[in-house]
């Protein structure tokens, strides 16, 4: 137990929300702006969300295979990710898979499947195998689980400005996201012989989350930006609503639209935030990343309230509950607001203590040992490493931002470069921090909570548990 637990953290959570109803709650659905709850029963859009990110890469990694997800816990799983594509010989848009073998190609055996029932790659008539036909499986045994395509992503949202620029170029990729992740036709010519082809994955999807990291920003590699961007994106999310209830008009289905959108008062530089937020069912903010491993202190990743120790504690959105006032006060409904939270943390070595300089030289982003990795997972400090609290950790809580931190004087740390011996600050998500978030969307009416993502969380589901009572 935290020597802080009890009435301050009870005060703290008093402060958040009198802060929010402060920014304006009574605004928070303007006139035209319909609420997402309403039409939810007959639509099938659930009215309060626990959603999660399963990436395709997890099947690599961790072994964390669609069996592992804990689907009692959740309502919503976003697929991470398709790829928006864009051909410049031709000037055509398209929505492409960003790993066939993992995606819909992989033959699953028996220990492996949803259903302990392995894949027949001789079978002509299977037609979708990996991940694809496990979340199908996986459905089928959840009733009311939904499953969404998340388009994009901080390294695949390249193409995301050019294929928004003009309508025709927005209809003809909408359109291609629907054909590829809505009807299921899915790439043929492929091992095994009948993996993909038309209606491969109908049904497996439903709906959309765009995941443009970020309009007007290069981000992670986006070409063509520019101002127009902002608008644009209100114009993007208008046509994938347009024609995923032109489809669902058709097959008597609500489909899906969500969006995963930034922090702080700069969403308002990338988004116009009530616009946009109008064609979606619920928005998952993404109140994680405040400090990142290329910061410049030894910084939690994600807050739950200020603190002015932090670089940026000067912008009272930097941080969860002050995104969720900004949020609101820019018109954003409550009941379309998701709230994000990471599975993972911040490692800085050669740093004594939280708020200090570091220097992360022989940390690697791609090794799976947690005392090389910048940002380790929940998994990898619970489970793997056993650090919170032993192996000369201690733990501790940052009061004023609301969030759990290890620090430890003299880390060892075998890093390709050598090993090393030195002060090292992890800061991270617990249950309690996760508790916090909790707490905040049900006293507030929020829709509900986000988590990137779900291999990233201890063998317990201690995370995703902590989440789960938004539900109830």
């Amino acid at each position: 137990m935290y020597p802080t637990q009890g009435r301050p953290h009870r005060r703290r959570l008093a402060l958040a929300t009198a802060l929010l109803l402060g920014a304006g709650l009574a605004a928070a659905a303007p006139a035209g702006v319909a609420s997402a709850n309403q039409g939810a029963d007959a639509g099938g859009a659930p009215r309060k969300v626990v959603s999660a990110y399963f990436a395709d890469w997890d099947v690599y990694g961790r072994g964390y295979y669609v069996k592992d997800i804990p689907a009692d816990k959740i309502n919503v799983i976003q697929y991470a990710f398709g790829v928006p594509t864009y051909d410049a010989s031709t000037g055509t848009p398209g929505c492409g898979i960003l790993d066939p073998w993992a995606d819909y190609q992989q033959p699953y055996t028996s220990d492996i499947s949803v259903d302990g029932v392995a894949d027949d790659s001789a079978d002509p008539n299977q037609h979708l195998y990996g991940s694809f036909n496990q979340l199908r499986k996986l459905k089928a045994a959840h009733p009311g689980l939904k499953v969404e395509i998340s388009l994009g992503g901080w390294t695949d949202s390249t193409y995301l400005s050019t294929i928004s620029k003009t309508a025709a170029l927005r209809q003809a990729f909408v359109s291609a996201c629907l054909n590829t992740f809505i009807a299921g036709n899915l790439p043929g010519d492929s091992w095994p012989p009948s993996a993909g082809g038309p209606g491969a994955a109908a049904g497996l999807f439903d709906g959309i989350d765009l995941d443009w990291e970020y309009p007007t920003s290069v981000g992670g590699g986006n070409v063509n930006v520019g101002p127009e961007d902002r608008h644009n994106a209100t114009l993007l999310a208008a046509e994938f609503r347009r024609q995923l209830d032109q489809l669902g008009a058709k097959n008597h289905a609500h489909y899906l639209l969500t969006a995963a959108m930034p922090a702080a008062k700069n969403s308002t530089n990338y988004y116009e935030l009530r616009q946009f937020v109008q064609s979606l069912d619920w928005a998952n903010i993404m109140t994680y990343d405040f400090n990142v491993p290329g910061g410049t202190v030894s910084g939690p990743d994600t807050l739950f309230t200020g603190d002015p120790r932090d670089p940026n504690g000067s912008d009272w959105t930097w941080n969860t509950t002050g995104t969720v006032a900004w949020y609101l006060a820019n018109g954003v409904p409550r009941d379309k607001i998701v709230v994000g939270v990471p599975f993972y943390g911040n490692q800085y070595i050669r740093s004594d203590g939280l708020y200090r300089p570091f220097d992360n030289t022989g940390l690697d982003p791609n090794s799976l040992q947690p005392d090389q990795m910048p940002q380790p997972t929940y998994h990898s400090l619970v489970d793997v490493a056993n650090l919170v609290g032993h192996n000369g950790y201690t733990s501790s809580w940052d009061l004023l931002a609301g969030e759990p931190y290890l620090t430890n004087k003299a880390a060892v740390h075998n890093l390709a470069t050598g090993t090393v011996t030195v002060p090292t600050t992890i800061v991270y998500s617990d249950p309690r921090s996760i508790g916090e978030r909790t707490l905040l969307i049900k006293a507030l009416g929020l829709r509900g909570a986000m988590a990137w993502e779900l291999s990233q969380d201890s063998d317990s589901h201690a995370l995703i548990s902590a989440l789960n009572p938004v539900l109830h």
